[in-house]
């Protein structure tokens, strides 16, 4: 009854119009962009090492695909935006290099992004053990930094991204890692820059420090929101009504829309000192939950800059997550036809 009532209100050829504007629009996307790898060992060709009392892991397989920032700016690229800027920092090393080659296959661009020699470019490695029609998931293997991004390097990202700012019509921050591109300071800047450019539509996703964030729209989780408006609650605790005057408190504070994303709940919108619960799809099982915060957050950018109140923006992002959460195994995209199915199905 509630996507009924939604149709009712936002027309399929209204959803088409946005989804077409949105190919004429450059977004950029700072933060924190990761490689994800899956490396596939057939355990039938394991041999016990002679080193450790250990089977071996013989991979006979490996994909690399984006992950984090990196999954951001891939939604953005398959939702057809008219050009992707990526900001970020790569290592110096063999991860670094292979990242490029994965994004430039993409198309996203990565002029204004950086390397420095003391950072780590950050991978996560899934390690999939295989037996015949068998698969198990071993413990992951993550390279990650331990100290902040130097000073000089960080500058140098910051200046990329003043420069390039008139050019683009969104700015996605993607706020992921603890040790990550975005130090406190970086993240003043961003806030001095959204409030210096009124038409640069800035969205700003954070594990940590969504309350960081001024100028921009927000887009926590109920966890991520719960942590920073109810300190030292259980999420479990906090009722519907407190998390609705907890969210438009965030809203006053951050100036633009805050969308708190619920998962199968669907997703509250605060805005102008009102809440709307924007419905969730519902979907049979299988589905795989992961990456599907970056589809949101790439198509409610795009959707915004493309001229889309804060609901319509909203609610196509709703429709995209939910075209991605069906996807297995990988993070996944939407496309604006598979965007456009979904609402035909419901």
């Amino acid at each position: 009854m509630e996507w009924e009532l939604v149709k009712q209100r936002f027309s399929r050829s209204r959803l088409d119009e946005i989804l077409h504007s949105c190919q004429v629009v450059k977004v950029g996307v700072v933060g924190d962009f990761t490689l994800d790898a899956y490396w596939y060992a057939d355990m039938t060709r394991a041999e016990l090492s002679r080193e450790t009392p250990l089977f071996a892991r013989p991979v006979v397989r490996e994909t690399y695909s984006p992950g984090g920032a990196a999954n951001v700016a891939w939604n953005l690229a398959d939702l057809g935006v008219a050009r992707v800027e990526a900001f970020t920092a790569f290592g110096v090393d063999w991860r670094g290099e292979l990242f490029r080659q994965v994004l430039g296959r993409l198309n996203i661009s990565l002029e204004h992004s950086i390397s420095a020699e003391s950072w780590s470019t950050p991978l996560y490695g899934k390690v999939l053990l295989l037996n015949q029609n068998l698969a198990q998931e071993d413990a992951r293997l993550d390279f990650i930094n331990t100290h902040p991004l130097p000073a000089q390097a960080e500058a140098e990202l910051l200046a990329n991204l003043e420069r390039a700012a008139a050019g683009l019509d969104a700015l996605i921050v993607a706020d992921y890692q603890a040790v990550g591109v975005l130090s406190p300071g970086f993240r003043r800047s961003l806030n001095d820059l959204a409030q210096r450019s009124p038409d640069l539509r800035c969205v700003a996703d954070s594990r940590q420090h969504i309350g960081s964030f001024a100028g921009m729209a927000l887009k926590p989780n109920e966890i991520e929101a719960g942590r920073l408006l109810f300190p030292g609650r259980e999420a479990a605790s906090i009722s519907a009504s407190e998390l609705e005057q907890g969210g438009l408190r965030l809203q006053a504070q951050a100036g633009r829309p805050v969308y708190i994303t619920q998962g199968e709940r669907g997703c509250l919108l605060c805005e102008a000192g009102r809440v709307s619960r924007l419905p969730a799809v519902a979907l049979a099982p299988p589905i795989d939950p992961v990456g599907a915060g970056d589809t949101f957050v790439a198509c409610l950018a795009a959707c915004l800059a493309a001229g889309a109140s804060a609901w319509e923006a909203g609610i196509t992002a709703t429709l995209a997550a939910a075209v991605t959460v069906k996807i297995l195994h990988i993070t996944g995209t939407a496309s604006p036809q598979a965007i456009l199915a979904q609402y035909d199905a419901l």
